[in-house]
């Protein structure tokens, strides 16, 4: 499922790279903030398919925000909220504002992934199975990638670098979201390893002007496909 995405709201860095490293392992895409008025600026920009929202933070509550989400941004996807906060009135408080679902701390990996899987499929948006960028074809489900009538052979990292790109048109992806998006680490890479591969799926992938799109270098932030 690389194409879903999560929003994920946690103040407490080791509990916020415990989920991320749950999340990339079950094959969702993630970003992350700790401020309640942060994570709503990037709901826009980062447009994620499902929230998991923490209740206590240092700036704001998730309820809160929970608010903001559903009347003013206009939220439509799943909400869930993970948090200590385990009274009844707090989950039905919850629930009630506008959560599809709500999970008390501390959390289990089995449990949480179950939660969204049901979530995602209970929204009744069906992921794309497909993604085309004119004679470019990445099938999700098997991984397989063609070029016109041509199949391409690309290594996992490959074909996540390639997913990531084309799911983010005209949108700048930093080295760091590169780093965390397709390997799944915040900096334990040097970031020439992005370089070294991006230049490789230009490559692979003959992405230039005669295909009306051009992977665009933008100094010392990263990298953006955009449409010629």
């Amino acid at each position: 499922m690389p194409a879903i995405s999560v929003g994920l709201l946690e103040d407490e860095q080791p509990q916020a790279q415990m989920l991320i490293s749950w999340l990339h392992g079950a094959g969702y895409s993630t970003f992350h903030s700790d401020r309640g008025d942060e994570f709503l600026e990037q709901i826009p920009i980062q447009q994620p398919d499902i929230l998991i929202l923490d209740w206590q933070l240092p700036d704001c509550e998730g309820i809160d925000v929970l608010g903001v989400l559903r009347n003013k941004l206009m939220f439509s996807g799943p909400v869930l909220f993970a948090t200590a906060k385990d009274s009844e009135e707090d989950i039905v408080r919850g629930l009630t504002s506008g959560a599809d679902d709500y999970l008390v701390k501390p959390l289990r990996r089995a449990e949480l992934l179950a939660r969204l899987g049901a979530l995602w499929r209970r929204s009744g948006i069906a992921p794309p199975s497909e993604l085309e960028l004119g004679p470019i074809k990445l099938e999700l489900d098997n991984h397989k990638a063609w070029l016109g009538d041509e199949p391409l052979t690309l290594s996992p990292i490959e074909f996540k670098l390639a997913v990531c790109v084309l799911t983010h048109t005209d949108k700048l992806l930093s080295r760091e979201f590169l780093l965390k998006e397709v390997w799944g680490v915040d900096a334990a890479l040097d970031t020439r390893t992005v370089d070294v591969h991006m230049s490789r799926i230009r490559k692979l992938l003959k992405i230039g002007p005669e295909m009306g799109f051009c992977i665009k270098t933008i100094y010392r932030h990263g990298y953006r496909l955009e449409t010629l």
